[in-house]
């Protein structure tokens, strides 16, 4: 593994480094700390958001180095020349960005994953004003947990100078945004979906999930969530809970005349009159009822499934 070299400083994600003031004031082996979001309409969520600090040696890389999930996760490693209040002036830039219309929203940009999808979806042109006095930002990158395990790497994303890079960005144009990094923010939302996913199936469905091969889990999930779209669901427990469905009952229980929902709407006619969204609740929730007769062979949880609504993205 290719080790991040000349690290100056680290970029925290309050969110993912819980308790995150106590934890980095009590360590000895940082200079500064500076809470990106202290000057800005969001100060009160300080300790939730992107946090600079200033390393004095290498401890806190090298707690990173040693695959402590939590950490790699929760930060990552830079190499600059500047002080750290320019380096903090310049990643505040990155706090938020305009979408379309002129809508502003926040950017998750200390999130480790959010960085990666963010940083990689500008190709080997890494536009050097978003860089700015960054020589190399290192991220960790490790598999997903639906599929098989391996060694993290630590990548490193360099600005690429040119004609068109250096010119100075505009306040309302900066961070540059197109098309391929609003995607993405998507494949991260969507990552995370999968990863909760995982966890609960792991958990209460354990046997139906393990009868799938880990090198194709990650396409089945993207291929049952597009499923649901298609379908007409609109929130995420609805999602999940066609998920469930198609793991328990296979991928055609929605379709298939001996599937399923063919067998709920035989024995509840009346809630097939239902709007698609609440056929789905009232059909996870007979599912789990004596006149559902599961598939030959599948183990069913009897636990809904259950996503909390709000994303951690």
């Amino acid at each position: 593994m290719e080790r991040p070299q000349a690290i100056t400083h680290a970029l925290v994600d309050g969110v993912r480094y819980p308790n995150a003031f106590q934890r980095l004031y009590s360590r000895d082996d940082l200079d500064e700390i500076e809470p990106l979001y202290l000057m800005t309409r969001w100060s009160s969520l300080a300790e939730q958001g992107p946090i600079l600090v200033r390393l004095k040696n290498n401890g806190l890389a090298e707690e990173a180095y040693a695959n402590d999930e939590r950490l790699y996760r929760s930060l990552s490693l830079l190499s600059s020349p500047a002080s750290t209040g320019d380096l903090s002036n310049h990643l505040a830039r990155c706090v938020t960005f305009n979408v379309e219309g002129g809508q502003e929203q926040l950017l998750r940009f200390a999130d480790p994953l959010v960085i990666r999808h963010w940083l990689s979806s500008y190709g080997h042109d890494l536009p050097a004003a978003l860089m700015g006095p960054i020589d190399t930002w290192w991220v960790a990158d490790w598999a997903p947990n639906w599929a098989a395990p391996r060694p993290i790497t630590w990548q490193p994303f360099m600005s690429q100078v040119s004609s068109e890079t250096t010119k100075t960005a505009t306040a309302d144009t900066f961070p540059p945004m197109g098309r391929d990094q609003l995607t993405a923010l998507e494949a991260v939302t969507r990552w995370q979906l999968k990863e909760r996913l995982t966890d609960y199936f792991s958990e209460h469905a354990a046997e139906a999930w393990q009868r799938l091969p880990s090198e194709g889990r990650g396409q089945w999930l993207d291929d049952r969530l597009d499923d649901a779209i298609a379908w007409g669901v609109s929130t995420e427990r609805q999602l999940a809970i066609w998920v469930g469905l198609s793991l328990n009952w296979g991928e055609d229980y929605m379709t298939a005349s001996d599937g399923l929902y063919a067998d709920w709407a035989r024995h509840s006619p009346n809630d097939a009159r239902l709007s698609r969204q609440d056929q789905l609740y009232a059909l996870d929730a007979w599912s789990r009822t004596p006149a559902a007769n599961a598939p030959q062979g599948v183990s069913l949880s009897q636990e809904p499934l259950f996503i909390d609504e709000e994303t951690d993205g």
